[in-house]
């Protein structure tokens, strides 16, 4: 209490009251006053309001005494405050389960709408930062800001597959602040990757290695680092940049390093098969080799299936099918190709990435085929997806599908 003792004694000088005088006002013993200025004692909040309104302090002597217990000087006031440090809020478990329940949704991405989860991860993120202004330890006020930043990096994946964009975004600056606070330098590399992603999808190739590189000095060697490098090599596929072939070959190099995850499905980590669906991408893209990018997408294809032909991966198979779509217009297969685009649409949980990719295929059958019977229907079913979203959405990839095919790419 040695700053209420300074804050009596201040307050009393500049007021001109003495011991004495303060004490018949109170009213109280002088030789107590005195012990509280010089720190040797501890009001109650009754004296310490009395005192309050006998020195015309507006509530701050009061504001002191209930700002919390006295810590004596030495020894004794380091344990106190260890003891104080160690001190929470938060039940016994209740960190595990949040921390559970967060990786638990990252697992659920790959299948469930994004709506749904956009709805999941946004209820436990206001719990989580609602904690943040609780008593919690130091280790636990880190480990809830991490946890924040996964349901926030979750949170800009779905938004953004569910077309809000500026939500998104705004969910993914969370990310990088959750990160950076809680000195987490792979949440930071993860806002990195998003951002690129969204580069990438929006037709932004350049930009999308810019922030591929700067997501890399933050990543180390982890799940980040193998996404950041090989979403450089697709926008430089996208490019028609043979760089991409050098950089994929870094990324399998990157994962090599990291370890076989026991749940692949979970979004932020970088599975072996995701790899080979990159490949396919890449491959596919850069047209250079059409026969081994279709033996590559064709095996992607066949482990999005699990037992009994169920799928296990909507979103990489929907994406795989529109590059077999490509390779087969390509060399003159106009019935495969339409079907191929025609079956992604199918697939159940779509992410961003899948209609600006059908609305090419689209587009490139129709200058290369022209007024076809099977063109005009898949641009039909095409038009009918985009008749669903709402009008801005719409609007908005209508640009992305103009940027994305401006340019040199996609031979």
């Amino acid at each position: 209490m040695s700053t209420f003792g300074s804050e009596l004694a201040r307050l009393m000088e500049a007021r001109g009251i003495g011991v004495r005088e303060l004490a018949r006002a109170v009213p109280c013993n002088p030789g107590h006053i005195s012990n509280l200025r010089c720190g040797k004692a501890r009001p109650s909040a009754e004296l310490a309001a009395a005192l309050d309104e006998a020195l015309g302090a507006g509530g701050s002597l009061a504001g002191l005494v209930s700002a919390g217990p006295v810590v004596p000087d030495g020894d004794l006031g380091l344990i106190e405050l260890a003891r104080r440090a160690e001190a929470s809020d938060l039940g016994a478990g209740t960190l595990e389960l949040l921390q559970v329940s967060a990786d638990t949704m990252c697992r659920d991405y790959p299948v469930v709408a994004p709506q749904v989860l956009s709805a999941r991860a946004g209820e436990c993120l206001r719990y989580v930062t609602g904690l943040l202004g609780k008593r919690v330890t130091l280790a636990q006020h880190r480990e809830l800001l991490v946890v924040a930043g996964w349901l926030s990096a979750l949170l800009a994946c779905t938004l953004y597959d569910a077309g809000d964009a500026s939500a998104a975004e705004t969910a993914r600056s969370m990310t990088r602040q959750f990160g950076d606070h809680a000195g987490h330098s792979e949440l930071v590399a993860w806002s990195f990757e998003i951002a690129a992603w969204y580069a990438l999808v929006e037709g932004r190739f350049p930009e999308t290695v810019a922030l591929c590189e700067a997501g890399l000095a933050h990543a180390g060697l982890s799940n980040a680092a193998v996404q950041l490098t090989l979403q450089a090599a697709r926008a430089y596929a996208r490019m028609a940049d043979e760089q991409a072939v050098t950089i994929l070959a870094a990324g399998k190099q990157i994962l090599s390093g990291v370890p076989v995850p026991d749940h692949p499905e979970h979004h932020f980590v970088f599975d072996r098969d995701k790899y080979e669906f990159y490949a396919a991408t890449i491959y596919t893209w850069l047209g250079s080799d059409d026969r081994a990018a279709e033996e590559n997408a064709r095996e992607v294809v066949a482990r999005c299936h699990g037992p009994g032909g169920t799928v296990i991966w909507p979103t990489r198979l929907s994406t795989t099918l529109v590059n077999l779509g490509q390779i087969a217009g390509r060399r003159g297969d106009l019935d495969q190709a339409v079907g191929l685009g025609e079956e992604s649409l199918r697939c159940g949980r779509r992410s961003a990435e899948l209609l600006p990719r059908a609305t090419e295929l689209e587009r490139r059958l129709r200058a290369r085929y022209g007024p076809e019977r099977l063109v005009r229907e898949y641009g039909e079913l095409l038009h009918d997806e985009l008749r669903a979203l709402p009008a801005g959405s719409a609007r908005n990839l209508q640009d992305v599908v103009r940027r994305r095919m401006n340019g040199k790419e996609l031979p």
